[in-house]
């Protein structure tokens, strides 16, 4: 049986930042700052209202689709220049 050698995996920049823009807005608040603090229920309330808040309200919905376009413009990039790396020879980021 061949052993596979372990690989390190290389994210994607722009999913990267898709992700952490949501979680900003999700964290209004202090909601991991609670969680850790054992304010469970709080941090739950907090979360609840944050992601409610990201579809009700137009400041939430424009974090939504500036997410959504970040993500979609970094799918866009990966499709056309497929083999673009940012970084070292063995730590890098894909676009």
């Amino acid at each position: 049986m061949a052993r596979r050698k372990m690989i390190v995996p290389h994210p994607s920049i722009t999913g990267m930042a898709a992700g952490f823009s949501l979680l900003d807005d999700l964290n209004q608040g202090d909601v991991i700052g609670q969680a850790l603090a054992g304010n469970y229920k709080g941090a739950l309330t907090s979360i609840s209202s944050n992601s409610q808040d990201l579809i009700r309200t137009p400041a939430g919905r424009t974090a939504l689709v500036s997410a959504v376009g970040i993500a979609a413009l970094g799918a866009w990039a990966r499709k056309a220049l497929p083999s673009t790396k940012i970084g070292g020879s063995k730590l890098f980021f894909r676009i």
